[in-house]
């Protein structure tokens, strides 16, 4: 017998009872060649599949060719479930006031008994779970303080801002807020500082928003490379407390990119205005808008113009830190 070198993983021993039996190979001969070979022959005649082992589309004429090209967009767009019930065990763990056993997760999350051991196995291997051989029990491991630090840095960077958006928000009576792309079509609160005011309006750090919404998405439309088909997908699924046509919130986006910042005069929320402006990534896409919303009765054009300006300032602070955003 061979013996295990010191230090190798024993997650998979140890946890020998909760751990499935390996599979059978599956591979076995056709029972019937003849009959295999008729199928064969008759896909022949149907033509190729429309998509191939590889996942790409085949060459093929007309409306087949629209129709395989979608299935392939389509495709990419979905979630990978390994990865996703990588995150639910992390999840898990990380909420766990104790160590808990591998049966416990799998029923816990509905998880297939063998993925949910390969993936413990996995995450064991590079320090992300912890995994007692005495009790066969698993829990959060040190390696998550790496993606931590990584995360605290990118809020430290975005934190820097914080004084500077405070003193806008207090010099001209607004509420400004600090709005991240998450996504192709939606983004999320970052930071926010609110006015001195006896009436202020407040949001929540944390709160989505589709990306086209308010001002902050005209500022984000001009950069963010989408086509006219893909914006009237997005826009026709806001909703605005006071509506605009397709055609005139394009309008405001053109305007937009000319002078530099944007304005939503009521549109997204009835009784208030919000100027915005975009922070860039170092390849000219939209990462971030910074915004400042005001109620209507504080609202006028020049107005609107110093407190663009001032919010530029926000911009032009955070540029240092971009490329670690």
């Amino acid at each position: 017998m061979q013996a295990k070198p010191s230090g190798t993983e024993t997650a998979a021993d140890a946890a020998a009872g909760d751990a499935p039996k390996a599979p059978r190979p599956r591979g076995r001969p056709p029972k019937d060649a003849g009959r295999q070979a008729a199928r064969q022959a008759a896909r022949a005649q149907s033509g190729p599949p429309a998509m191939l082992a590889g996942g790409g589309a085949e060459p093929q004429d007309g409306a087949d060719a629209e129709t395989a090209a979608e299935t392939v967009a389509d495709a990419a767009g979905k979630p990978v479930g390994a990865v996703l019930n990588c995150i639910r065990i992390l999840k898990l763990l990380s909420h766990a006031a104790a160590p808990v056993s591998l049966t416990h997760i799998v029923q816990e999350l509905g998880m297939n008994t063998s993925t949910g051991f390969n993936i413990l196995r996995t995450l064991v291997q590079e320090d992300y779970v912890r995994f007692d051989p005495q009790t066969k029990v698993y829990s959060i491991g040190l390696g998550v303080m790496d993606l931590v630090r990584g995360a605290a840095t990118v809020a430290s960077d975005i934190n820097l801002v914080r004084p500077l958006m405070e003193r806008i928000a207090r010099d001209h009576g607004v509420t400004v807020t600090l709005w991240r792309r998450i996504s192709a079509d939606r983004m999320m609160l970052v930071l926010e500082a609110l006015g001195t005011g006896n009436m202020r309006i407040k949001m929540d750090v944390g709160q989505r928003l589709p990306l086209t919404i308010g001002a902050a998405g005209r500022a984000m439309v001009p950069h963010a490379g989408l086509t006219e088909a893909e914006l009237r997908r997005q826009f026709a699924a806001l909703r605005w407390d006071r509506p605009l046509p397709f055609e005139a919130f394009m309008a405001e986006v053109e305007e937009t990119a000319r002078r530099g910042w944007a304005l939503d005069n009521g549109n997204y929320a009835l009784g208030t205005a919000s100027v915005a402006v975009p922070i860039l990534n170092p390849q000219g896409g939209p990462l971030m808008a910074c915004t400042a919303t005001m109620f209507l009765s504080q609202f006028d054009e020049a107005r609107a113009e110093r407190i663009a300006g001032a919010l530029g300032e926000v911009a032009r602070a955070l540029a240092p830190a971009l490329p670690h955003l």
